[in-house]
C-alpha cells in the first residue's frame, strides 16, 4: 500500500499470487487501516477446505447408498416371496396357512411403524435405524433355517419388526438430508428404490424357487444388510437426544379366519376385545399421554385423514395383486415360479415408471392432487378388469390390465407421501411419514387375509362339485398337486374352479377402490416448499401483499 492509502500496482502475496489494483478506499477507512497497520491480502484458495468438502460429499453419497440398501431389502421382502408361496406351502403341506407368511410380516411391519416413528424422535434416528437393521437380519436368518410353517410365520414377524424401523427411519433421514424444494426429487429416489425392489422381488424369488431353494430369498438379506449396517454405524452422523436413557424410556407411551368361523365365539371375542382396546388407546392418546404416538391434532387435518384412507386402499390393492396374481399364473396358467415373476414384471415396470416420474414432476410443478386422482382412477379400472381373468385369458390382455393397475399404484406411491408431508408442520414429519406406511401396510395385511379367506372358502364350497372327496384336501393344501398328482380328467374343471375363486377376490376389492376414488376428492392442496401452508391461504396472502404494495399514482 502506498502513502495515499491505495493499492500499489503489484503487491506480492506469494510466489504465484499477485494482488491487482482496486478502487481507492474512502479516506476514513484508509486512515483507520494505516493507524492499525492493517494490510489487505487476498487469501489463496484453501486446498484443505476443498479436500474436506470433497470428503464430506463422498461420505454423504456412501451414507445415502447404505440407507437405500437397507430400504431396498425391507421393501424387497414385501414381494420376493410372492412367487415362492406355492413352493413353501407345498413343502410344508400347509398351503391354507400360506397367507400368514405374508401377513405376519406385514402386520408387525404396520404395527411397529408408529412406534419406530416415535423412537426416531426419542432415541435418535441413527440408533433406532441400526437396531431395526439388526432385528431384520436376525429374523431373515431364522426364516432361512425354519423347520415348520409355524416357525417361518413367527420369524417373518420378527423380520417385519426390523423392516418397520428401517422404513420409518430411512424415509425421514433422507427427507431431512434434502433441501425443502428438492424433496420431490429425493422422493423420486426413494420411489425408484421401492420400484426396483418391486420389479426384482418376484423374479429373484421365482429363480430361487425353481433353481435352488426358496430359503435363499431370506439368506440374500444377510450380506447386503450386513454391509449397510457397518456403513451406517461408522458414517451416519446424526444428533442424538441428550437426555438420559431413563428419561427416554419415560417418554414412551406404553399403552399405546381359516381355523374358526367368522361367527365363532373366539373370533367374536377377539373382535370385541380389539374394539375395546382401540377405544382405550384413543382415550389415552387424547387425554393422558404427554407425548402421544399419534398426536390427536393430526386427525383434525382433512388431508391427513383422506390420504391415510387412500393409503389403506392402495395397500389392499397392491399387495393382493402382488401375492395372488402369481398364484393365478402358477396354478391356472401352469407357469413356473420364475415365469410367473416374468409375467408380472410388466406391472412392476408400470409402478416404477409412474412412481419415479411423479416425484420429479411434482417437484417441478408443485401440484400433487391430479396424480392422486389419476392413480385412484387407474387402480379402480384395473381391479375391475381383473374380474375378467379366466383359464383362457390371453397373456396380452393380462399384460394390459396389470400395466394399467401398476401405473395407478406408482402414481399414488409418490403423490400420497408428498401430500402427507406437505400437509403438516415440520415437527410432525416423522409421525405422518410413519402413518402413511402404517395405513398402507395395514391395508395390505387386511387385503391378503380377506383374499386368502375368500379363496379357501370358495375352493371348499366349489371343489366337491367337480372332484371326488379324496382329492379335495390335497388340492387345497398343495397347489403343486393339481398339476403333479391330480388325474388328468379332473384338471380342467379344477382349474376353472380356481380361476372363478380368484375372481371373487377381485369382485370384493373393486367396491373398496371406488370408495378410495371418492375419498381422493377430499385431499386439499398444500405448498410443497412451505409444509403446513395451504395453497389457498398463501394465494390470499400474496394477493393482500400485492394490494398493500400498490403505490398511488402521482398526478
Amino acid at each position: 500500500m502506498n502513502r495515499s492509502g491505495s493499492y500499489s500496482a503489484s503487491t506480492v502475496l506469494s510466489d504465484d499470487t499477485v494482488l491487482r489494483p482496486r478502487t481507492e478506499l474512502p479516506p476514513q477507512i484508509q486512515e483507520k487501516c494505516i493507524s492499525t497497520n492493517t494490510s489487505f491480502v487476498q487469501e489463496a484458495p484453501d486446498s484443505d477446505e476443498k479436500a474436506k468438502r470433497h470428503d464430506k460429499m463422498w461420505i454423504k453419497v456412501i451414507t445415502l447408498l447404505a440407507l437405500q440398501g437397507a430400504f431396498f431389502l425391507s421393501t424387497l421382502d414385501n414381494t420376493i416371496i410372492s412367487t415362492c408361496l406355492t413352493h413353501i406351502g407345498s413343502d410344508f403341506d400347509e398351503f391354507t396357512l400360506i397367507s400368514w407368511v405374508a401377513d405376519s410380516y406385514l402386520l408387525t411391519l404396520a404395527a411397529f411403524q408408529p412406534l419406530f416413528s416415535k423412537f426416531n424422535d426419542i432415541f435418535g434416528r441413527k440408533w433406532s435405524l441400526t437396531t431395526a437393521v439388526c432385528f431384520f437380519l436376525v429374523g431373515s436368518l431364522l426364516c432361512g433355517i425354519s423347520t415348520s410353517m409355524v416357525m417361518l410365520i413367527l420369524c417373518r414377524a420378527i423380520t417385519g419388526i426390523g423392516a418397520a424401523g428401517i422404513l420409518s427411519a430411512v424415509t425421514v433421514i433422507v427427507y431431512e438430508m434434502a433441501p425443502v424444494e428438492k424433496r420431490g426429487v429425493y422422493q423420486g429416489i426413494i420411489s425408484s428404490v421401492y420400484a426396483v425392489a418391486g420389479i426384482l422381488g418376484p423374479l429373484i424369488g421365482g429363480a430361487f424357487s425353481d433353481n435352488g431353494s426358496w430359503r435363499w430369498v431370506f439368506y440374500i438379506n444377510l450380506p447386503i444388510g450386513g454391509v449397510s449396517l457397518i456403513l451406517l454405524l461408522f458414517l451416519l452422523d446424526l444428533p442424538t437426544p441428550k437426555t438420559s436413557f431413563t428419561e427416554k424410556l419415560k417418554r414412551i407411551d406404553y399403552a399405546g379366519g381359516e381355523s374358526n368361523a367368522w361367527g365363532s365365539v373366539s373370533v367374536i371375542a377377539l373382535i370385541v376385545l380389539s374394539a375395546v382396546l382401540l377405544a382405550v388407546f384413543v382415550v389415552i392418546e387424547c387425554k393422558h399421554a404427554t407425548d402421544p404416538v399419534l398426536p390427536p391434532h393430526l386427525f383434525r387435518n382433512q388431508s391427513v385423514l383422506a390420504i391415510t384412507f387412500l393409503n389403506w386402499i392402495l395397500g389392499i390393492n397392491y399387495f393382493v395383486t402382488i401375492y395372488f396374481l402369481p398364484i393365478y399364473l402358477q396354478v391356472v396358467k401352469g407357469d413356473t415360479a420364475l415365469w410367473s415373476g416374468i409375467h408380472v414384471f410388466i406391472q412392476q415396470v408400470g409402478v416404477a415408471f409412474a412412481a419415479i416420474s411423479t416425484g420429479y414432476v411434482i417437484a417441478a410443478t408443485g401440484f400433487y392432487r391430479p396424480f392422486i386422482w389419476m392413480g385412484m382412477l387407474f387402480i379402480t379400472i384395473g381391479v375391475g378388469l381383473f374380474c375378467l381373468l379366466k383359464t383362457d385369458t390371453p397373456l396380452s390382455e393380462f399384460y394390459g390390465i396389470t400395466l394399467l393397475s401398476g401405473f395407478g399404484s406408482g402414481l399414488l406411491f409418490s403423490s400420497t407421501i408428498i401430500s402427507l408431508i406437505s400437509s403438516v408442520e415440520g415437527e410432525d414429519l416423522s409421525i405422518v411419514s410413519g402413518l402413511g406406511d402404517f395405513s398402507r401396510l395395514i391395508g395390505g395385511s387386511v387385503g391378503i387375509a380377506i383374499a386368502n379367506t375368500i379363496l379357501n372358502s370358495c375352493l371348499t364350497n366349489l371343489l366337491p362339485s367337480v372332484l371326488p372327496p379324496e382329492y379335495i384336501q390335497p388340492v387345497i393344501k398343495s397347489t403343486l398337486f393339481i398339476h403333479d398328482g391330480l388325474p388328468k380328467q379332473y384338471q380342467a374343471a379344477t382349474l376353472k374352479v380356481y380361476a372363478d375363486s380368484l375372481g371373487v377376490i377381485w369382485y370384493a376389492v373393486t367396491p373398496l377402490t371406488v370408495l378410495g376414488l371418492i375419498a381422493s376428492g377430499f385431499v386439499q392442496s398444500y405448498s410443497i416448499t412451505r409444509p403446513g401452508q395451504s395453497n389457498s391461504k398463501q394465494a390470499s396472502l400474496d394477493l393482500e401483499t400485492e394490494v398493500v404494495n400498490i403505490r398511488p399514482l402521482e398526478h
